[in-house]
């Protein structure tokens, strides 16, 4: 898959895109501030796929700066922000103590289907549900590929992580993107410990705010979708 965003200063005009770039069918162009954005891809991404794209993203103003010199800056400052997101080269461990909402990379065979994934995940809400977002804690580390869910109970032990949120195989190769959600509490308060539930990266919002806050149990989320859809993906309550 080749997947592209591109971000130029709207005032400087748009810069020649490379070569290879030029290849892959412009899915969406978007002004955002005194910046422009374009998402480059050769699978189909719906229109608002696209704008929770956009909107994820941290813009810089360019304040302060010779307009000729904005665009490399820019680069520089997107590129940092986005490897800090990513969580590129974070350890799980040092996040298990922690009361985050891990996100971990298990497949590391492509790269922009991750960051297309890591996007749609952290991305807000739409419509009445803009003020909404996912709190993520990325972890993208090649010693998580190929983790199991077995291998991530035992990582997990006892510590009190009592979810987390898979990026595996099926989640950057489906056209859907299904993200695996894991209940990993303790089989003594309640939790069914190992099973799983898919979670399409447009609803990661709404389950991450519920049991980060024990509004509501992973059972919920997990009893809805095996009712709701043959599949098992939790595509929304409505």
């Amino acid at each position: 898959m080749s997947f592209t965003l591109r971000q130029w200063h709207t005032d400087t005009g748009e810069p020649e895109p490379e070569p290879a770039v030029r290849q892959t069918p412009i899915a969406h162009r978007a002004p955002l501030g005194p910046w422009t954005f374009e998402i480059r891809s050769d699978i189909p991404l719906s229109p608002v796929d696209c704008e929770r794209i956009i909107a994820s993203i941290v813009s810089p103003d360019g304040a302060g700066q010779d307009r000729g010199d904005v665009p490399a800056d820019a680069a520089v400052r997107a590129g940092a922000e986005l490897t800090e997101a990513l969580g590129t080269g974070r350890r799980l461990d040092d996040y298990l103590e922690d009361d985050v909402s891990p996100f971990i990379r298990t497949d590391f065979g492509d790269d922009e289907a991750w960051r297309v994934v890591a996007a749609l995940a952290m991305a807000p809400g739409v419509g009445e549900d803009a003020a909404f977002v996912a709190t993520l804690t990325c972890i993208d580390n090649p010693e998580n590929d190929g983790l199991s869910i077995d291998a991530l109970l035992g990582k997990i032990g006892d510590r009190p992580t009592y979810f987390a949120f898979l990026a595996d195989t099926v989640t950057l190769t489906d056209p859907e993107h299904p993200i695996l959600a894991v209940d990993t509490g303790p089989e003594e308060t309640g939790h069914e410990r190992g099973r799983t539930v898919r979670i399409l990266p447009s609803e990661m919002w709404g389950i991450e705010n519920n049991l980060s806050i024990a509004n509501m149990d992973f059972a919920d989320f997990a009893d809805f979708a095996d009712a709701a859809d043959p599949d098992g993906v939790f595509r929304g309550f409505a």
